[in-house]
This record gives structure tokens, C-alpha cells and sequence, in this order.
């Protein structure tokens, strides 16, 4: 496959996520995922997503459903990085500055670190 599209997939998936996600919570800012009396952040579903893809990457299976998923992934667990870390974790202070620009830096580190990925993978094609 070409590692162009695998880039362009994986960057797709990561910022659709991110944005529908933004303004999924954006309209409904109490939906939660409530296991008993757990509180199931996105993140969490996130990191297992991304576990799941990184399983079959191992095995050398690679097609763009597994590259979407770790795009999507990926969106859950940046989306909540910097909340999780830098806020009370409440649904209120989802919607702080602090949350979204926490979440637009690490999805734009990320997608800087696929672009080196992907120049330094052209590079080693042409040599």
C-alpha cells in the first residue's frame, strides 16, 4: 500500500474524529459513558482501540481499516490528553480554552511527527 495514502488515512481519521467529537460534546456536553458507577472517558476506549490496532501492525496486517482505526484512535486519546491532565475532569471544564488548545497541540505534534515519518520513509524509498 501506499505509504501516501496510509498517511493521508491516518491523518483523515484523526482530525474527523477529533472534530465530530468536538462537536458531538459540543450539543450534547453531559453524554457520558457510564459503565456502573464508572465514568468511561474516551480516552480509555481510545487506548484500547489503538491496542487492537497495534496487535494486528505486529502481525504485519496492514490495510486501511486498521490505519482509519488508529487514526480514530489516536483522535480519542489526544482529545483528552491535556484535560485529563491540566483540568478537575468534570464535563464543565471539557469546554475550556485549556481543553481544546491541549487537544489542537498534541493532534498537531502528532500529525508534525507523521510527516517526519512519512519524509523520512520517502527518503529510504529513493535511496
Amino acid at each position: 500500500m501506499d505509504i501516501k495514502k496510509r498517511t493521508s488515512i491516518f491523518i483523515s481519521a484523526l482530525i474527523i474524529t477529533l472534530i465530530v467529537l468536538r462537536i458531538f460534546l459540543s450539543n450534547f456536553p453531559s453524554a457520558n459513558l457510564d459503565i456502573g458507577k464508572y465514568n468511561i472517558h474516551h480516552l480509555f476506549v481510545g487506548a484500547f482501540l489503538i491496542i487492537v490496532a497495534i496487535i494486528f501492525f505486529v502481525f504485519n496486517i496492514v490495510n486501511n481499516f486498521l490505519i482509519a482505526l488508529a487514526g480514530f484512535s489516536s483522535g480519542l486519546i489526544l482529545d483528552e490528553i491535556v484535560y485529563l491532565i491540566a483540568t478537575d475532569g468534570s464535563d464543565a471544564s471539557y469546554f475550556t480554552s485549556v481543553s481544546l488548545l491541549g487537544a489542537i497541540t498534541s493532534t498537531a505534534i502528532i500529525i508534525v511527527i507523521t510527516f517526519i515519518g512519512y519524509k523520512i520513509t520517502q527518503q529510504k524509498v529513493r535511496e
